[in-house]
């Protein structure tokens, strides 16, 4: 914790540069969402967004249970202690990264939700979650295609970290120190057939695919700088350069180039954390580009409004 990683170079013993010095390892595990760099996982993945609210209930009768609804968009719902005080927690709204740009409205329709059916006082706190839908339904965990053999992932958990964390830590742990896993097959991260769920296997590719080329060709319709108000943000098209364009609360300007350093996607903007949130791989930005979430690994590059 406190402790960020910059760096690997693998090899039989792998030299692994982070913050705070470097760290020598025989094995290496990538438990970070999706893996970094560009990799096959990253086209079997499709990133979500999830919002949470923590709400006090005016009669004080809190569930004591971890419920779901069967709802599009669904829902979800545990109570928490922390203290003497207890909240109800209550998620949902789910869509995928980078596909809404007004994610202050998932956060109403959340606490109108909250209001309808629990009869909620306030809304203490409010936050938003990433997770990674794997292509057919069954999270990758082993092995990770393309590098040494004593590097391995854990990837997919579709929102069910807890269970799919645990499962992962026995899978790989089996690997390293006897080799095998009676689960071994079927979390490969190299299975080539989707276990299930073909369609949704063509459906997904085909979305990450869609947004890779036709988001240059969307923004590329633009064809002068927007009028933005302080807090606002847009891809924008201006005199042969796209760029992801925020004006602060101080009507200052920021603008980066709209390429996604991991494959070079096109950015959209979140408006409700005010990042700029790729829609093909879950990569996020600050609003002046400095990352925040892999799988890239560089800021998106600044412009100099100045110069163009």
């Amino acid at each position: 914790e406190g402790c960020r990683v910059e760096g690997v170079e693998e090899g039989d013993v792998h030299l692994i540069k982070t913050t705070q010095g470097f760290i020598k390892a025989q094995h290496l595990v990538y438990a970070t969402h999706v893996p970094p760099g560009v990799n096959i996982l990253h086209f079997r993945n499709a990133p979500y967004r999830s919002y949470a609210s923590a709400v006090k209930l005016k009669d004080g009768e809190y569930p004591q249970a971890l419920g779901y609804d069967l709802f599009d968009p669904y829902h979800y719902y545990r109570s928490q202690k922390v203290g003497d005080e207890e909240y109800l927690i209550v998620g949902g709204e789910d869509h995928k990264t980078g596909h809404i740009d007004n994610t202050d409205q998932c956060f109403r329709n959340l606490e109108a939700h909250v209001l309808k059916h629990f009869g909620a006082n306030e809304v203490i706190y409010k936050w938003s979650s990433q997770y990674f839908v794997p292509t057919d339904g069954l999270p990758y965990i082993g092995h990770l295609p393309g590098n040494k053999e004593n590097v391995y992932t854990a990837t997919g958990f579709n929102g069910n970290g807890m269970t799919l964390g645990t499962i992962s830590g026995k899978v790989i742990s089996d690997l390293i120190v006897t080799g095998e896993s009676k689960y071994k097959d079927l979390f490969k991260p190299s299975r080539i057939k989707p276990v299930a769920g073909f369609v949704d296997f063509i459906k997904e590719a085909a979305d990450v695919t869609a947004r890779f080329i036709g988001d240059k060709i969307s923004v590329s319709k633009i064809k002068e700088l927007a009028d933005l108000a302080p807090g606002e943000a847009k891809v924008v098209k201006y005199e042969g350069s796209t760029i992801a364009l925020y004006k602060d609360e101080m009507s200052n300007l920021h603008a980066v180039n709209s390429a996604c350093t991991h494959i070079k996607c096109t950015v959209g903007w979140n408006s409700s954390e005010k990042t700029w949130d790729c829609p093909c791989h879950g990569s996020r930005f600050s609003p002046d580009g400095v990352m925040l979430n892999a799988p890239a690994r560089k800021d998106l590059e600044k412009i100099d409004l100045t110069k163009l």
